[in-house]
């Protein structure tokens, strides 16, 4: 964990400071080489003052160390919503729940988003769209514009399994996609699937074959196979509820050699019983 002893140090060094003008009038020099080496507790006034010197204050390094502790969370957290560990995303909640008494907007956010997708694996979808409506008030109240696609997605599953309509979640989830400043391929797809998935259930299949077309697209241009298989094949489906069985058994034999590599050959057998949503 990172001291204050261990900011001062690392600020002084960052303002060109030497130690013996940072604790000029304030302490000895062997005093501060041992703050900053954390074998000495000062008073408060002394280490305000010298806080004071690099235009800092206790409250800036608290808020620092919480950012910090807070980051943390979030990544790890994202890793196991990543992985789909769920008794892992409830044990870092559980243990950060007692780091801090005041959690800000985002933790509060994150905490309900990440619960609502515990609620999701248990098939509680009922408190699961409860709260992820709720992080995604916090999430639009405080403009985490990021978090927004994700939010509806899970949104839209939720609503899926409760037998209500899920597909403009999934159609402004897309939409918000575009609007990231760091683009996130695998989540895009992860949309793009649900919301073809969407509109196959709707049976509107020539929008299932133009968002496929946009899928593929996206794969070759991330030169990746990821869910490829899965496009193909709700994109041939669509060629047959369409009647247009020249260009169903002529997309199926090009793309035959990709289910192959991909070992889902079986997709192709199963077309009527596809799995219609991918969290």
């Amino acid at each position: 964990m990172t001291t204050i002893g261990d900011r001062i140090r690392r600020e002084r060094r960052r303002q060109g400071y030497s130690q013996k003008r940072l604790c000029d009038d304030i302490c000895s020099q062997s005093t501060l080489s041992r703050l900053e080496s954390n074998n000495l507790n000062l008073s408060f006034l002394t280490v305000n003052q010298i806080l004071g010197r690099l235009n800092l204050s206790v409250n800036d390094l608290l808020a620092q160390e919480e950012s910090i502790q807070e980051n943390i969370f979030f990544s790890r957290l994202d890793e196991a919503r990543d992985a789909r560990d769920y008794n892992m995303m409830e044990k870092l909640m559980a243990e950060f729940s007692h780091v801090t008494e005041e959690p800000s907007a985002k933790v509060k956010m994150y905490m309900k988003w990440h619960f609502g997708l515990v609620a999701i694996s248990r098939k509680d979808f009922v408190t699961s769209n409860t709260l992820l409506e709720y992080a995604l008030h916090i999430a639009e109240k405080y403009k985490y514009k990021d978090y927004l696609p994700h939010l509806h997605m899970a949104i839209g599953n939720t609503k899926y399994y409760l037998g209500e309509k899920s597909l403009k979640h999934y159609a402004y989830a897309e939409e918000l996609c575009h609007g990231l400043e760091v683009p996130n391929f695998k989540l895009e797809m992860k949309i793009l699937h649900n919301l073809i998935a969407s509109y196959t259930r709707d049976g509107q299949y020539r929008k299932v074959i133009l968002k496929c077309k946009r899928a593929i697209n996206l794969l070759n241009q991330n030169e990746s196979a990821y869910l490829m298989g899965d496009i193909y094949c709700l994109w041939i489906n669509a060629h047959g509820q369409l009647g247009e069985w020249d260009e169903y058994e002529d997309l199926k034999a090009k793309t035959r050699i990709i289910f192959e590599h991909g070992n889902c050959l079986e997709l192709l057998d199963k077309l009527e019983n596809y799995s219609q949503v991918n969290s």
